[in-house]
């Protein structure tokens, strides 16, 4: 959860969710239900309009609120994305909606923020025009023009990661903004500034800490201007320290004794911090996760110590939140009210002064980010999905059930024995054999290394031709450049990989069987393999037969689905992520779907009008009753009738979410998606 906004009486808050959209819950968090009409596509790579990374709400019109697209809590994620981090994006600028998420527009931006990122937003409380935004691309005000539109436009250079405000009664209203020093345009620029109206900026305080500094966030009391805390991370990550200044032209003092807030190194990504409504020296500090108790979320009681201050006596208060911790904020003028946005959604504590514990307020928040999924052979109703933050859940009936922790990837279920399963988490692979349906009856299967975020597990699939019990022992894992295969699904794996292809054509990112003896193999480089078993091993030429010559695109191959049309198993298509160049004759850097016919290469992303958009591709299926493709997109499903050779959008009130994995369920008809940000969805074909 990117950023929550409160109304007052704490009644209406919008959620805004870091690929799943905003969400509006007009009873506390009771129930939420989703804003969808946001349904703007970007003009930018690694872009959705569903990514969110701040919020606010017009303190006088609570149905007046600003989003600001694209998640910057990953911003240091952003160039490992998908292979070697978790999957960030990007959004489309800044979205306004006048009557509680009905309608949005997108407000124009000078320089132009497609293709960019928001930690945080502030509105001024005197003035509801002026809005303040911290992004990547530098700090942007909005501006009245000519006509009565608005325009964001920077005024400050660099990347910041917090804004925020505060006005005294009847007095002075104060921004301040803190810069992510290590990443700025101009490293000797201050890290934190104010300004009265949020267009000039000056330097603020004396001595804040000249290095090692990383990502910042602010706080202060929304009555006090005159008071400020800095929660600084260290450029790697882990913990710089909180400090304190009590005058815009006085001096920052460091505050000793804090908490194990960052105990690992993810300052970059969980940084939070929240003042108590009426009492500036009560401060609480969000983290990352905390062994002893859960979330990493404290309450620091700050006190004169020496020439500096102290954390004395803190108190962890996560208990019951999930770890990763982006956002705490109170209800309006409420010291009782204590909201957490995190990984695990939206949680509230109702006594953080005192005792109290969080508890999750996620009913109808339906905003889970799925990377792939296993169905069940027979029954529709058995599924398994990992999920990126929050593990695996297991779908038995019509309940969701959490069974494993971490970061949840690939899932594999046997269609010979269903209560064999395998699962991805934080680089290991965990194997069940009763089902998966609790924590406790999983057995860490081979140790691995975490060489790309999903590493690939697949299987033999159920329905190919002549298939034997024994087809489905056949699991393939795919770690660096090498593929190992388990013939007892994976109650053992061999000492050496089964093959390895070249170090130059990156980490293997896509298998796909097409036999008990062939298996396809796409890389991170964008090259592609296709590995046969013989009585002397496994072999692993490339696919670059005839005259076609290799691909040539340098990209992650997301994904591959066999040709089952072409008997001889040959022919394959292959999806296309993030696409770098293109490199050999004749190919087009726009195709983001290609098939490949045994010989040569054929794009297969259409022709205008009726083409795929060039956007990154995570997903395939085809349809082996029709010979029909599928496709998921970062926007959306799409449909081929012809082989890839022209497409139309199957999206039948699919939100745009990415689409991260495409399935048939092999005996009901069910097309099935799991979306990076909306959870699962699935529709009859």
């Amino acid at each position: 959860m990117a950023g929550l906004a409160i109304g007052p009486g704490g009644n209406t808050i919008y959620a805004a969710s870091a690929n799943g959209g905003v969400f509006l819950s007009t009873n506390g968090a009771g129930i939420w239900k989703p804003t969808d009409e946001i349904d703007l596509d970007p003009n930018s790579p690694a872009s959705a309009s569903l990514i969110c990374g701040a919020i606010a709400i017009d303190p006088m019109i609570p149905n007046r609120l600003f989003v600001g697209t694209g998640e910057g809590a990953t911003y240091s994620y952003f160039l490992k994305r998908i292979t070697g981090a978790l999957p960030a994006y990007r959004g489309i600028g800044i979205l306004r909606t006048d009557d509680g998420g009905s309608k949005w527009v997108v407000e124009p931006s000078s320089p132009d923020l497609s293709g960019q990122a928001f930690f945080a937003l502030a509105i001024s409380p005197t003035d509801r025009e002026c809005v303040v935004g911290a992004t990547t691309a530098g700090l942007y005000r909005r501006v009245a023009k000519p006509g009565g539109e608005f325009e964001w436009v920077r005024v400050e250079e660099g990347v910041f990661s917090s804004v925020v405000v505060a006005s005294a009664a009847g007095g002075v209203t104060r921004f301040y903004c803190a810069r992510w020093p290590q990443d700025s345009d101009a490293p000797t620029a201050p890290a934190v500034l104010w300004s009265e109206d949020g267009e000039s900026w000056k330097s603020a305080g004396e001595g804040f800490p000249p290095a090692n500094v990383g990502r910042i966030s602010l706080g202060l009391r929304a009555g006090n201007p005159d008071q400020l805390y800095a929660l600084v991370a260290r450029s790697g990550g882990l913990l710089h320290g909180l400090y304190r200044l009590d005058a815009i032209d006085g001096s920052w003092q460091p505050v000793a004794g804090l908490p194990k807030v960052l105990p690992s190194a993810q300052g970059n990504y969980d940084l939070a911090i929240a003042v108590d409504p009426e009492k500036e020296n009560i401060v609480y500090l969000g983290g990352s996760y905390e062994e002893s108790g859960g979330a990493s979320i404290w309450r620091c009681s700050i006190q004169k110590s020496g020439t500096g201050y102290s954390a004395f006596p803190s108190a962890l208060v996560g208990q019951h939140a999930h770890s990763d911790v982006h956002v705490l904020i109170h209800s309006p003028n409420n010291p009782n009210e204590l909201w957490c946005g995190c990984d695990g959604g939206v949680f509230l504590n109702r006594d953080p002064r005192g005792g109290g514990k969080f508890a999750a307020q996620n009913i109808g928040l339906a905003c889970l980010c799925c990377n792939f999924f296993a169905q069940h052979p027979t029954d529709p109703s058995i599924i398994i999905t990992g999920l990126q933050d929050n593990g695996t859940a297991l779908k038995d009936g019509s309940i969701w059930r959490h069974v494993q922790d971490g970061d949840g990837g690939y899932c594999v279920i046997n269609w010979a024995d269903p209560n064999q399963v395998l699962v991805f988490m934080n680089g290991g692979i965990y194997r069940s054999i009763t089902g998966g349906k609790t924590h406790q009856g999983w057995t860490k299967s081979g140790n691995w290394g975490w060489k790309t975020m999903t590493q690939p597990i697949v299987g033999v699939p159920s329905d190919i031709d002549s298939a034997s019990a024994a087809d489905a022992n056949l699991v393939a894992v795919g770690v660096g450049n090498a593929v190992t295969i388990s013939t007892d699904f994976g109650a053992s794996w061999p000492n050496e990989p089964s093959f390895k292809v070249p170090k130059e054509a990156g980490d293997v990112f896509a298998l796909a069987f097409a036999s008990r003896t062939r298996l396809f193999v796409g890389t991170t480089n964008g090259q592609v393999f296709r590995a046969d078993n013989s009585a002397t091993g496994w072999t692993a030429p490339p696919c670059e037969g005839g005259a076609g010559g290799r691909l040539g695109i340098a990209g992650v191959i997301t994904d591959i689905v066999v040709d089952w049309a072409d008997r001889n198993l040959e022919s394959i298509y292959v999806a296309f992520g993030s696409i770098k160049s293109a490199t050999a004759a004749g190919t087009a850097a726009s195709s983001r779907v290609w098939w490949f016919d045994g010989k040569n290469w054929h794009a297969r992303s259409g022709t205008p009008p009726n083409n795929l958009l060039n956007v990154e591709h995570n997903a395939l299926a085809f349809d082996r009753q029709l010979n029909h493709l599928y496709a998921g997109a970062d926007i959306g499903v799409w449909h081929s009738a012809d082989g890839g050779q022209s497409w139309a959008l199957f999206q039948n009130g699919l939100p745009d979410a990415p689409v991260f994995d495409l399935q048939i369920h092999p005996t009901q008809r069910l097309l099935r998606a799991a979306t990076h940000g909306r959870g699962m969805y699935e529709i009859p074909i």
